[in-house]
């Protein structure tokens, strides 16, 4: 694989979601300013981007089905596992019950049996936490992403394997693309005529977001194309972002924004060794949010310069992503890769 800046741009998506949320969670006036530049949906999209790469060449370059998902399994599992446990267990302390209460309401158990099976959306919460005024009481809002990403885990074998038969790879990716786009788009519209929330969730999942993995999929098997085509590229997807945000619909946003990022991915050298310390982006993503909003209840933003709260914030954060990757996502990674 060519020298690149994945280690960079996870970093960079991971720490511009942090900087979403605190502004959307803290509620400050004053960093409400800052919302365009700080776009969480953006960010979200372009892992997605890069997954549908990174994800594709993982599997083929794997020896057989058992070591692909030992190391997704490695990799996405050992930390997603942790924050629920330590979310559940900690957030008692911060709880309007009791312990006692707490630990034998029936939601807790609730919780833990929808978030371990990635189905966060059953039950966001957990007994008496989160119930100040404005506040939502979901627990972890930046984890409805993983059971996108364990999705396209699951069927990037079926969709790998036609494609690997086909003569002609890219019909087949434009497909999947256009399915895609109208299953997103279908769905927003039903949800938008009818105000039913359930359209908008549906339109959340994998189908509705394939054609951003399918667009670094398409990337992955045409890279050479796009190396020696991006300047042009790149001028025409920045082009097609700015009139589609504009317009409010995406059609042609996805393959726009992977032509973006893979143009950033493959090119300024000097940020080739950007994740040389580790890589703690996963880290800092399923972190962020129950730690912010623990801050934000607990009324610091109110209380104390929120400045101040916000970079002591984000020290924390990066802290705990450092912690993340060098006691427990890097070790379980070693293990999966020596049982090979």
């Amino acid at each position: 694989m060519r020298q690149n800046n994945f280690d960079f741009l996870r970093f960079f998506f991971a720490f511009v979601v942090v900087i979403g949320h605190l502004i959307i969670i803290s509620q400050i006036k004053s960093f409400q300013v800052l919302t365009p530049f700080f776009s969480t949906y953006i960010s979200v999209t372009a892992f997605f981007c890069i997954s549908g790469f990174l994800i594709s060449q993982s599997y083929l370059k794997s020896k057989s089905l058992k070591s692909y998902f030992q190391k997704r399994a490695a990799r996405l599992l050992p930390a997603y596992i942790l924050v629920i446990l330590l979310s559940g267990l900690f957030l008692s302390f911060v709880s309007r019950y009791s312990f006692m209460e707490y630990f034998t309401h029936p939601q807790l158990l609730k919780f833990f049996c929808s978030n371990f099976s990635f189905l966060n959306f059953i039950q966001p919460c957990v007994p008496g936490v989160f119930l100040e005024e404005g506040i939502n009481c979901d627990v972890n809002g930046a984890l409805w992403t993983l059971k996108v990403e364990i999705s396209f885990y699951l069927s990037i074998p079926i969709i790998l394997y036609i494609i690997e038969k086909a003569k002609r790879k890219y019909i087949l990716l434009i497909i999947l693309y256009l399915l895609s786009v109208i299953f997103k788009n279908s769905f927003e519209l039903l949800y938008l005529h009818t105000h039913n929330s359930s359209y908008n969730i549906i339109a959340r999942q994998l189908p509705g977001f394939l054609s951003y993995f399918v667009s670094g999929i398409g990337i992955y098997y045409y890279l050479d194309f796009f190396e020696k085509n991006k300047i042009w590229l790149i001028a025409i997807g920045l082009i097609i972002l700015v009139i589609e945000k504009k317009l409010e619909f995406e059609i042609l946003t996805p393959v726009a924004l992977a032509v973006v990022v893979f143009t950033i991915a493959f090119s300024f050298k000097s940020l080739n060794s950007f994740g040389k310390y580790g890589d703690v982006s996963y880290g800092i993503y399923i972190f962020h949010y129950p730690i912010i909003k623990t801050v934000k209840s607990l009324g610091f933003f109110e209380n104390y310069n929120p400045v101040i709260v916000s970079i002591f914030l984000i020290f924390i954060i990066l802290l705990t992503g450092f912690i993340s990757w060098h006691f427990v996502e890097k070790r379980f990674i070693k293990i999966s890769h020596s049982a090979k």
